[in-house]
């Protein structure tokens, strides 16, 4: 399903949330390039839509501070100690494809 995401509804911080039946997806704006990734941090469900943009390529879970790649979904980096177990655990970033194009902006939800 293809969804039409509106350009003049980005806050300060560059973010747009876009909800729905089953859709629940952040996209970030940042140096004119756009990001659409699940607002719901895998590891425990924290709001990665109020999430903080770190360095090139990162966003960071308000929760826990686990940041990831906004490109793979990869996690960048786990602060969680190790010695914590299972609560460690944390899985890839739900990344959703982003089509942009004269001030036209798109997301591909499966």
């Amino acid at each position: 399903m293809r969804v039409q995401v509106d350009p003049e509804k980005f806050d300060s911080k560059g973010r747009q949330r876009v909800q729905g039946d089953s859709l629940d997806v952040t996209i970030l704006r940042k140096d004119n390039k756009y990001y659409a990734f699940s607002s719901k941090c895998p590891h425990k469900g924290g709001p990665l839509f109020l999430g903080r943009p770190i360095g090139e390529n990162g966003i960071m879970c308000p929760s826990h501070h686990i940041i990831f790649d906004i490109n793979s979904g990869k996690v960048l980096e786990n602060p969680i100690p190790e010695s914590m177990g299972e609560y460690r655990k944390c899985d890839s970033l739900k990344i959703i494809p982003v089509e942009a194009n004269d001030n036209l902006i798109f997301i591909e939800i499966d």
